[in-house]
């Protein structure tokens, strides 16, 4: 099967599952979704970073980092409850490490990569808390659609872009970084991205004025690109092509929502403070 096949298949048999979550009234299906999304993303997250960390390590790592983000799903928007959470993470996690050191020159690049792999993939609770204005505004899962789309419809255009048109126009994005991506495909999937938002527009959000359009699919696809370069990067530094395999055709989770994870923080604060202001 080639890639593109396994892509497409994948994608059949999840989509029809998220549709339903996020059409759902009620927030719990799309926060369980993000939930579960973050714990394996956290667990792809310490295997590249710490290949050679002892599996009780990992375990300990992933298991404070999904209390975490579960906090950070439920109770993320109430004041204080964010850094306090945070706060909590932390020191567990170097608490841990202080009873249980084992090498004891690599605790602090240990510890490091772990707390680092918190920040990171917290950001995918963005898409929960989008998720999360249902009740008060109606338009929660019409904004989780527009991150979703904003950031896969971007890989769909960079996709067929490169594929078509960068023999002709072969210039690279960011070789070193990215040896594959084109200059010509990071155009295809800014295009992609802003018909997301027309289709948004025309279709499912019509609050939308056309200046919204631009100002959200423009930062956030430059954003979700800057996103994929940024796990093209670690993932170079820790000598992997993928995250994982757990999405046929797409690798790891963090191969799949690597994008989205930059998306989203800005679709949030779009939709929270500017939009219909």
């Amino acid at each position: 099967m080639s890639n593109l096949a396994a892509r497409l298949l994948t994608a059949a048999l999840l989509i029809p599952f998220l549709i339903l979550a996020i059409n759902w009234t009620n927030p719990i299906a799309v926060e369980g979704i993000v939930l579960a999304a973050c714990a394996i993303g956290l667990r792809e997250w310490i295997a590249m970073t710490q290949p050679t960390a002892p599996a009780v390590d990992r375990a300990f790592g992933v298991a404070v980092g999904t209390l975490l983000f579960a906090t950070l799903i439920a109770l993320g928007e109430r004041p204080m409850v964010a850094p306090a959470a945070a706060a909590a993470a932390t020191i567990a996690v170097l608490v841990y490490h202080l009873f249980r050191y084992g090498a004891i020159e690599t605790v602090a690049a240990r510890a490091s990569f772990t707390l680092a792999g918190f920040l990171y993939v917290a950001l995918l609770a963005f898409v929960a808390l989008l998720k999360a204005r249902e009740p008060l505004h109606h338009d929660g899962g019409a904004w989780v659609y527009v991150a979703l789309t904003i950031s896969w419809l971007s890989d769909t255009g960079a996709y067929f872009a490169g594929r078509f048109l960068g023999p002709r126009l072969p210039a690279k994005l960011y070789p070193s970084v990215s040896p594959k991506k084109t200059i010509v495909g990071a155009v295809g999937g800014l295009c992609a991205s802003y018909g997301a938002l027309v289709i948004a527009k025309l279709w499912y959000l019509p609050g939308l004025s056309w200046i919204d359009t631009v100002a959200i699919a423009v930062p956030a696809n430059l954003l979700g690109q800057v996103g994929d370069l940024c796990e093209s990067l670690v993932k170079r530094s820790v000598g992997v092509k993928d995250s994982g395999t757990l999405l046929p055709g797409h690798g790891g989770m963090l191969d799949r929502v690597d994008a989205l994870m930059f998306v989203a923080p800005y679709v949030w604060a779009y939709a929270r403070w500017i939009y219909g202001s």
